[in-house]
């Protein structure tokens, strides 16, 4: 026997040995994209995970479909590019250098800007590419050669061309508007970096009395108006109480003055129609500093904005009473109570649970405050967008994002980018002393202002903030490229992109920014496909924290089940754009599905080295092998030494099929059955691909390889081999082969080490995907197989009513139109559903019918039919017992609005088994 004909594989597949092999192999030698090659594009820029963080479960599947398309795509005949990298996460990790700053009793002032930055450095150099490690455990397919970080010295070149280019042209400026500010950071935060939680506080009801006490009532008594707040402590920066318009309680009062309790300063009252009538007693008080509503209204009626509260959380103002003064903001909340309580003021309380933005990185209660800073207005940005996404431009999927996305860009607000960090790209603005604002021209945006000799004669210093990171994360789909060089080989070659996969959570933060800032800045969409995944949430549907202590490490998963179990996990439960709960069952199954799938190529190996022990191989394999051809193009010689000379510009199933024209015992029924089923399911799962369903493709590929090749057709084929029919032989190894092709995207690290076990020298990653082909479809055979699958369901169908193991062998005879069929196949239905294919049978029979064929088992000398006719009719008795028990559960609405719906979906299960269990020994026993 040739030695090519001995590969070594084990028992079963250990992940723990396969992946870490190739996952090494895949960064040394990585999917390098050529940017000269005359195949189309396709490319995938990553979601850049913070530099700060460590793989999570949404990473794991985001990376999952994203390596999916992108294996896909390349195998498919594209230059394909997955490019990675990672975001500087400017707040995130400034805190956690500043963390350790701290544990050495000292401070970032300490060490000053230059020496921080150099400290930052030093830990992204030493920690931060975990993550990056962590994806290449994953088996992504990235060109490593491209990974790009957001302070890459080309991406921070883009940032300050965009913000020049957006100042010129009028859309960058500095001002005073509200912000969301973090007190423990002292920074703005972008609202992504917000976490909104649901908190237990209090409404109060407060007492403003009017300035002319004889006003008729409206919402209390005569010569007062109630209003309610959360925010007792901000009444000193009060500047007005809203009503609505058409709120015909306050009809008479809007123009009136009313004083603000504890104080003897007088407000207006003014009609607004952000009021909402129906909210607490229908008026507000307007408190434009401390409030993103109250400032669009003081701004719509040109109301001031003083502050009371100052950037450390604590009151600070003239406007505030002494007695307030310096009280930090929550501690100052039950004073004013009490003092409001004291002076009559204060009407009721009550609870109240209200939505409060907290720092996702400090966890401390983010402060609205008005602040000069940085904006963009982006709605003339926002317009070009949707005008592009009328034309058709970019596709959402699912669709039903495209209005979310819509909606957002056409209610749009200036965008604040400034934050007061050191780390990040710092703002390329300048000031002399009087304030005036200098920015490079667009004609020499690198050249820093203070060095440009036209203003020699001023005394500038350089805005002290930076950009919000998401400022350079809008410019990573091109900026990741080589852009702002318009000249750049890969942004000629793969820009625009043309997937962007990501959860639906970022549509706004991120998604519409990119948008935006490709149009801005290259007048084409970034991307033509945006594909938004669901969130990944626990077993009972809640996000997963710390805090809740429902976190599930990836890399755990990885350990028990396998990259290429939990890759299949994730793929399969990604259905469109839905939240994914997360499913042990789905990991089992996935580690089920590669024992499943390494036990059919070890039962194809064995048969190939018996077919050679045999001799049925021919005698010119050596020759071959001494020429360096591997283990495919031995066995495809033997089909030509053995078959005669096939078309050899086909694959080997079509060679197969082609030949068996002229002789026809070449292939079994099964062997053409399969080849027909497989030519359908090639086209169904490139059609799921295509459309991005990357979950409807691996669960079409999970079907057809347990339940139509495992169970089916390898069982069907084993008589064949026995007889040593080469076009069998073929067959199961060219299926298998076609079959580690399509799931190779989703399980490429099982799939890379079986194709290589089969022979083949090259990697399976950069073969070609296969392609339907109308020679390989069979309706005969197809229609022929199935009426063999049914006679096995029956057959095993009368066992079970029976009483046998489906081990024992029982007799069964024919009878319809289709037992030619079966008769002439008896070796594959005796085989599989363990039976004797008998002429006819004597005495009483039970039988089964399925697709126009009688089945007919012998009751005489199987069981005793006095004492079988009595276990079947308690069997009925108990399906009628468990059947209503179900129905009962079923129509308890108690029961139904107080069980977990997986407790709800197994009664309905139970209803229909059962009652599919009951009609079958209903037709059984009227028999008799």
């Amino acid at each position: 026997m040739n030695d090519i004909l001995k590969p070594e594989l084990a028992k079963s597949f250990d992940p723990s040995v396969a992946e870490p092999k190739w996952a090494e192999r895949w960064f040394r030698e990585p999917f390098r994209a050529d940017a000269s090659s005359s195949k189309p594009p396709f490319t995938i820029v990553i979601p850049p995970p913070n530099v700060t963080g460590s793989l999570h479960l949404g990473h794991a599947l985001d990376n999952t479909l994203i390596d999916t398309l992108i294996r896909y795509k390349r195998m498919a005949g594209f230059e394909a590019l997955y490019l990675p990298g990672t975001d500087h996460a400017g707040i995130s990790t400034q805190v956690v250098v500043e963390r350790q700053l701290k544990a050495e009793e000292k401070t970032r002032f300490d060490l000053g800007r230059e020496k921080f930055l150099e400290r930052v450095w030093d830990w992204k150099r030493q920690s931060g590419g975990e993550i990056l490690e962590q994806l290449r455990r994953l088996g992504v397919s990235a060109d490593w050669t491209r990974e790009r970080f957001t302070m890459d010295e080309g991406l921070s070149r883009a940032v300050r061309w965009q913000f020049v280019k957006l100042y010129h042209d009028g859309l960058a400026y500095r001002g005073e508007r509200i912000v969301n500010w973090d007190v423990a950071a002292q920074t703005t935060l972008s609202e992504l970096e917000i976490d909104r939680e649901e908190r237990k506080g209090q409404m109060s009801t407060l007492r403003y009395m009017l300035a002319d006490p004889s006003t008729p009532a409206s919402n209390g008594e005569a010569g007062e108006i109630l209003i309610a707040t959360v925010r007792p402590e901000t009444i000193f920066a009060d500047q007005a109480i809203a009503v609505h318009p058409t709120d015909e309680r306050f009809a008479h009062l809007i123009g009136l003055k009313a004083r603000i309790p504890l104080t003897k300063r007088l407000i207006p009252i003014i009609a607004d129609e952000a009021v909402e009538m129906d909210f607490g007693v229908g008026a507000l008080k307007i408190t434009p500093a401390h409030d993103p509503t109250d400032f669009e209204i003081g701004e719509r009626h040109g109301l001031a904005r003083p502050s009371v509260i100052d950037l450390y959380g604590n009151l600070s103002s003239e406007l505030v009473p002494e007695a307030f003064r310096g009280m930090e903001r929550f501690a100052a909340r039950k004073a004013v109570v009490k003092a409001l309580e004291a002076e009559g003021a204060l009407v009721e309380q009550k609870d109240h649970t209200t939505a409060i933005g907290i720092s996702e990185r400090t966890k401390v209660a983010v402060e609205p405050i008005v602040s000069t800073q940085w904006f963009v207005n982006v709605k003339p940005m926002a317009a070009r967008v949707l005008e592009g996404l009328d034309a058709g431009e970019m596709q959402l999927i699912p669709e039903r994002y495209t209005k979310v996305n819509r909606d957002w860009l056409e209610n749009i607000r200036d965008w604040n980018i400034s934050r007061q960090l050191w780390w990040g790209h710092q703002i390329p603005a300048w000031y002399d002393e009087q304030g005036n604002v200098y920015v490079p021209s667009p004609e020499n945006p690198d050249l820093d202002c203070d060095k440009d000799p036209q203003y020699a004669h001023l005394t500038l210093r350089r805005d002290p903030d930076v950009f919000d990171t998401w400022f350079s994360s809008n410019l990573w789909p091109f900026s990741t490229l080589g852009w702002p060089d318009l000249h750049a080989e890969d942004f000629q070659k793969f820009y625009p992109t043309q997937v962007l996969m990501t959860g639906y959570d970022i549509l706004f933060f991120w998604v519409a920014r990119m948008q935006m800032a490709g149009y801005a800045q290259t007048d084409r969409a970034p991307f033509s496909q945006i594909m938004l995944h669901g969130l990944y949430l626990d077993q009972l549907g809640q996000k997963m924290s710390k805090s809740k202590g429902n976190g599930i490490d990836p890399l755990d998963l990885f350990g028990e089940y396998g990259v290429d179990a939990s890759r299949f996990a994730f793929a399969f439960l990604s259905t469109g754009g839905q939240d994914i709960k997360h499913d042990p069952r789905r990991f089992e199954q996935g580690r089920n599905f590669a024992n499943k799938l390494w036990n059919a190529a070890r039962f194809a190996l064995l048969n190939i080295q018996k077919a050679d022990e045999a001799g049925l191989l021919g005698e010119s394999g050596p020759d071959i092998a001494d020429r360096g051809d591997d283990l495919t193009r031995y066995v495809r010689h033997a089909v030509r030494e053995r078959l005669g000379d096939p078309i050899r510009s086909k694959g080997a199933l079509s060679t197969v099929v082609e030949q068996s024209k002229a002789q026809p015992e070449l292939l079994t029924l099964a062997d053409r059955w399969i080849i027909s089923r497989l030519d359908t399911v090639t086209r169904e799962v490139s059609a799921h691909l295509d459309a991005l369903d990357i979950g409807a493709a691996i669960r079409t590929l999970y079907s057809f390889t347990w339940d139509e090749f495992c169970d089916w057709y390898i069982e069907a084929a084993k008589p064949a081999l026995q007889e040593g029919r080469l076009g069998t032989l073929v067959t199961v190894k060219a299926v298998l082969e076609h079959i580690l092709k399509m799931l190779h995207p989703v399980m490429p690290f099982i799939t890379s080490e079986l194709y290589q076990s089969l022979g083949h020298r090259r990697q399976l990653a950069v073969h070609s995907w296969p392609e339907g082909d109308d020679t390989l479809h069979d309706a005969e055979a197809t229609r022929a197989f199935e009426t063999l699958r049914a006679a096995v369901g029956a057959a095993r169908s009368l066992k079970n009513e029976l009483g046998l193991s489906p081990q024992e062998r029982l007799n069964i005879a024919l009878e319809g139109e289709q037992a030619a069929v079966v008769l002439e196949n008896r070796a594959v239905v005796e085989g599989i559903a363990r039976v004797n294919l008998v002429e006819s049978l004597e005495g009483r029979t039970l039988s089964a019918v399925e697709a126009g064929l009688s089945v007919l088992a012998p009751l005489e000398g199987t069981v005793d039919i006095a004492e079988w006719l009595g276990k079947q009719k308690k069997r009925l008795a108990e399906l009628d017992k468990q059947i209503t028990q179900a129905r009962a559960k079923l129509g308890n609405a108690g029961f139904v609005a107080r069980a977990p719906a997986e407790v709800i979906e197994e009664e309905q299960r139970r209803v229909t088994d059962f009652s599919a269990q009951k009609v079958r020994l209903e037709a059984v026993l009227a028999q008799f």
